[in-house]
């Protein structure tokens, strides 16, 4: 997807998160978006998974990495921008499940500056990021809150906290 973006940015002249070029190859992929082909994809998948691909890629991780390369992060906007990135996952890709959607929402009324799942798809991980004096605090919070929402999951389930990247994950570019 990142190639036929590209190409078709080139070919129009615009840069690859302009609207235009989303358009452009959303009616390129359209005859092959009918349904019914050797994928199995329902009708309509192809173009719901590119534009999650384009608002991710070319929107919301370029607006991530605008967001924390200022000297102070704007804390509100960078939620807004992981919640968004984590509507349009369980909306458009559908690789989500009850208790990965749910997890980010609940961390975030807990107090979370942002939270997202992530992972390979039905199943995974959740982060969420907190300011360090009330790590702690949410953590048992939000497992507390698992434990009574999902108490059949709760088995299975780990809670932990980071306060510092381990090594070789220094930096975010």
């Amino acid at each position: 997807l990142a190639s036929v973006t590209a190409a078709a940015a080139a070919e129009l002249g615009l840069p690859r998160s302009d609207q235009g070029v989303r358009r452009a190859v959303l009616a390129r992929i359209a005859s092959a978006d009918r349904g019914g082909g050797p994928s199995g994809l329902p009708a309509g998948a192809l173009a719901r998974r590119y534009e999650q691909f384009h608002a991710e890629s070319e929107v919301l991780i370029p607006a991530v990495r605008g967001a924390l390369s200022q000297r102070e992060v704007p804390l509100p906007t960078l939620g807004s921008l992981v919640d968004r990135s984590q509507a349009l996952t369980a909306s458009h890709l559908r690789n989500t499940l009850e208790e990965t959607e749910w997890l980010p929402a609940a961390a975030r009324r807990l107090g979370a500056v942002a939270a997202s799942a992530f992972g390979a798809g039905f199943g995974g991980s959740v982060w969420a990021l907190v300011e360090a004096g009330r790590a702690r605090e949410i953590l048992a919070e939000w497992s507390r809150a698992y434990a009574e929402e999902y108490p059949h999951r709760q088995a299975h389930a780990r809670f932990f906290a980071m306060e510092s990247p381990p090594p070789g994950a220094c930096s975010v570019v």
